[in-house]
C-alpha cells in the first residue's frame, strides 16, 4: 500500500475517533443537565406547621398600674400621755378594736373620780331639794340652776371616761400593722400629727388606670379584667372594674378607671407592679390561627395553608388578636395546617417539607 493511501486512512479514523467522542461529551453533558433540573424540581423548603382549632378569644385592652390598698389607716392618739405598752409589731394582721398600746391613764382615773364625786354631790343636793315637804321654802331660781350645774357636770364626767378609755389605742380597721412609729415611754400628744401606727387592709386591692376618652363606650363597672404581676412570677388574676370617672380630663383627654382585685391568699402586696387587661369582647368557640402564622402586607393579613404539600398563600380577615392567637373570620376552615416558621420569603405553590407540627 502506498504512502498516501495510508496516511488517507489514518485520517479517516481519527476524524471517526473524535466524532464518537464529540458525541459522548455532549450526551453526558444533556444527562447531567437532565439530572440538575430533576433535583432541581425536588427541592422542598422545610416549615414548621400548626394546627388552625376554635377557642374563646377577647378583646383586651392593656394598661399599667401600681397596687394600691381599699383602706388604711393612720392611728393617732385622741389623748395625751406616756406610751406604757405596744402589743403589735410590723405585719401582724389586728382586727378592728383590737387593743394596740396603752398610754398611762393615772391623771385621767383621777379626773373621773373627781367628776364623778361632783356630780354624785349635786345630784344628792338636787334629790333633796325636790324631795322637800315645804316646796315654798325651796326658791325656783336656785333648783333651776342646781339642774344647770346637773347636767354641766354629768357632760364633765361623760368626757373624763371617755378620756380614760382612750388612753388604750384601738385599731379603727383590720389589716395589717405596715409601720409602728411608737415606742414604750414616747410622749405622745393629743390630736397631733404624730402617726402610731399605721394600717393597710389587703384583703381586697385597687389599681388606677387612665383609659382615652374614645373607649368611654366600651368599658362598665363589673367588666372583667385579668392583672398580671412579674414579681410573682406574672401570674394572672382575676379581677373588675370598680369605679369609673364619669368625668373626662381635659388636658390628656382621659378618664379615671379603678380596678379592684380579691386578695383572699395574701399574696398580692400593695406597691405591686401589675399589668392590667380589660376584656373589652369576648367571641365563644372562635376559628383562632397562630399570631406567628399571619402575614401582613398592604393592610391585608395572609396565612400559608399547606395543600397536597405546597404552600398556598392565603388571604383571611382577621378579628380579635390575644396572647398569640389571631381570629379568623374568613379564609380558613377547621383543621387547617399553617406555616408558623420558614415562610417569610416563600413563593406561592412552593413546594414545602413539614418539619414539625403543633396542634
Amino acid at each position: 500500500m502506498s504512502t498516501y493511501h495510508l496516511l488517507k486512512r489514518l485520517s479517516f479514523y481519527t476524524l471517526l475517533s473524535l466524532s464518537i467522542v464529540s458525541i459522548q461529551a455532549c450526551e453526558d453533558a444533556t444527562a447531567s443537565s437532565d439530572n440538575a433540573a430533576e433535583k432541581e424540581e425536588i427541592v422542598k423548603v422545610p416549615v414548621e406547621a400548626e394546627i388552625a382549632s376554635r377557642q374563646d378569644i377577647g378583646s383586651y385592652y392593656a394598661a399599667n398600674a401600681v397596687l394600691e390598698s381599699r383602706a388604711e389607716a393612720d392611728v393617732i392618739s385622741k389623748v395625751q400621755g406616756l406610751v406604757e405598752e405596744v402589743y403589735v409589731e410590723e405585719g401582724d394582721f389586728v382586727e378592728k378594736g383590737q387593743l394596740l398600746a396603752k398610754l398611762d391613764s393615772s391623771r385621767y382615773v383621777l379626773a373621773l373620780q373627781q367628776r364623778e364625786a361632783d356630780l354624785a354631790q349635786v345630784k344628792s343636793e338636787l334629790h333633796r331639794l325636790k324631795s322637800a315637804k315645804n316646796q315654798s321654802l325651796v326658791s325656783a331660781d336656785a333648783l333651776e340652776k342646781l339642774e344647770w350645774q346637773y347636767i354641766s357636770l354629768q357632760a364633765s364626767t361623760d368626757i373624763a371616761t371617755l378620756d380614760v378609755k382612750e388612753t388604750e389605742i384601738l385599731a379603727p380597721i383590720s389589716g395589717f400593722i405596715s409601720n409602728r412609729y411608737v415606742k414604750v415611754g414616747n410622749l405622745v400628744h393629743q390630736y397631733q400629727h404624730q402617726n402610731l401606727f399605721n394600717i393597710v387592709a389587703q384583703d381586697k386591692l385597687e389599681g388606677v388606670i387612665y383609659l382615652p376618652e374614645g373607649r368611654l363606650p366600651e368599658v362598665k363597672k363589673n367588666q372583667p379584667v385579668q392583672l398580671k404581676l412579674p414579681a410573682i412570677g406574672a401570674q394572672s388574676f382575676n379581677a373588675h372594674i370598680s369605679r369609673i370617672s364619669p368625668v373626662i380630663d381635659a388636658n390628656n383627654g382621659t378618664f379615671k378607671v379603678v380596678v379592684e382585685v380579691v386578695n383572699s391568699d395574701n399574696l398580692l402586696k400593695p406597691g405591686m407592679f401589675a399589668e392590667v387587661n380589660i376584656q373589652l369582647g369576648l367571641h365563644s368557640n372562635a376559628l383562632v390561627a397562630p399570631s406567628r402564622s399571619v402575614i401582613s402586607i398592604d393592610n391585608s393579613d395572609y396565612v400559608y395553608k399547606i395543600i397536597d404539600g405546597k404552600a398556598v398563600k392565603t388571604k383571611i380577615e382577621a378579628g380579635y388578636r390575644h396572647s398569640g392567637l389571631v381570629e379568623v373570620l374568613s379564609g380558613i376552615s377547621d383543621d387547617d395546617s399553617l406555616i408558623v416558621a420558614g415562610h417569610n420569603n416563600l413563593k406561592n405553590d412552593a413546594l414545602v417539607s413539614i418539619v414539625s407540627v403543633q396542634e
